[in-house]
């Protein structure tokens, strides 16, 4: 039912992420890397939007010494389980990435080099988020 979807997708991305959070303060971590979604936004009348942008407000909550939020756009993946909703959109949206790559999506790739250079680059500000461009840019070193 449509019901028990929206319960799943609040229990994976809010209450499943929540968690790690709050395990990851309790065993030290001293900086906390969030992928969450562009658009994020906890007043959003959109359900995905609303559920990224509740949880970034409630890792910055937690009380990391350093919090990094990933904005990217419509990721692309090729997942295992059948997605046809999303494999369509990916398809569309193949050509713009050529086009204009910061405009509508970022490979996970991307995400994860962006991730791994935040780490190693850390700045001194205690949260920053990072829009889909600077996704990009940080994936590549920049």
């Amino acid at each position: 039912s449509e019901q028990n979807l929206l319960e799943g997708f609040k229990r994976v991305d809010h209450d499943y992420v929540m968690m790690v959070a709050r395990l990851a303060k309790e065993g030290g971590c001293g900086h906390f890397l969030l992928q969450s979604s562009g658009g994020a936004n906890k007043d959003s009348s959109f359900l995905y939007t609303k559920v990224k942008g509740e949880v970034e407000a409630e890792c910055a909550e937690v009380g990391f010494p350093k919090l990094s939020v990933f904005r990217p756009a419509v990721l692309m993946v090729n997942r295992q389980e059948s997605r046809p909703g999303e494999w369509f959109i990916r398809k569309l949206l193949t050509p713009v990435a050529y086009v204009a790559p910061y405009a509508w999506t970022c490979p996970v790739t991307t995400v994860a080099k962006a991730m791994v250079n935040t780490v190693l680059s850390p700045s001194d500000k205690p949260v920053e988020i990072y829009s889909n461009k600077a996704v990009h840019l940080l994936g590549k070193g920049k």
